[in-house]
């Protein structure tokens, strides 16, 4: 078989454009440890409450949703998050979204405690998730229609997130 290949143009990579849509801020409950298993350590926190604000859209977290989150042997952590936002104006969006968290080594023991997190700047660990939106209410439909980021924080009682539609 030969394979041939077709250049026209250089190949040019940009840079994905963002805009932010509303910084969230989780407080989670007590993890439940499940331990290790043939996959990892799977963690679960369970949402407590928590609120995200922003130009567009500003509510509260129901709570309802969690992180089913997933220790690898190498230390990484992969998040699996489900929520329900209510809007101020009453409206519920589900998100969900899966994520990389990586620690260095040297960081992990500060990055996860409560009294120590606060301590180490978000930018010093990799935290970032792909988002989708689910929405009935027509005000927001605009939600369905994009992918959305986010880079992630740990915080004393739980963790937060800056949120940006892809565009």
């Amino acid at each position: 078989m030969n394979v041939q290949t077709h250049k026209t143009q250089p190949f040019k990579t940009q840079a994905l454009k963002t805009q932010p849509i509303f910084d969230m801020h989780v407080t989670l409950k007590a993890p439940l440890n499940i331990g290790a298993s043939y996959a990892g350590q799977r963690i679960i926190f369970d949402v407590k409450s928590g609120f995200f604000e922003g130009e567009k859209l500003n509510g509260t977290l129901k709570p309802s949703g969690g992180d089913w989150l997933m220790r690898h042997p190498d230390g990484s952590y992969t998040l699996d998050v489900r929520v329900c936002l209510e809007t101020d104006d009453g409206a519920l969006i589900y998100m969900h979204y899966k994520g990389r968290w990586i620690i260095p080594v040297h960081l992990q023991k500060k990055v996860m405690s409560a009294h120590t997190c606060s301590e180490v700047d978000k930018d010093e660990y990799y935290q970032r998730n792909l988002i989708l939106f689910e929405t009935s209410d027509a005000r927001y439909q605009w939600l369905n229609e994009l992918v959305a980021v986010s880079q992630g924080y740990r915080t004393p009682v739980g963790i937060s997130y800056n949120v940006m539609a892809v565009l």
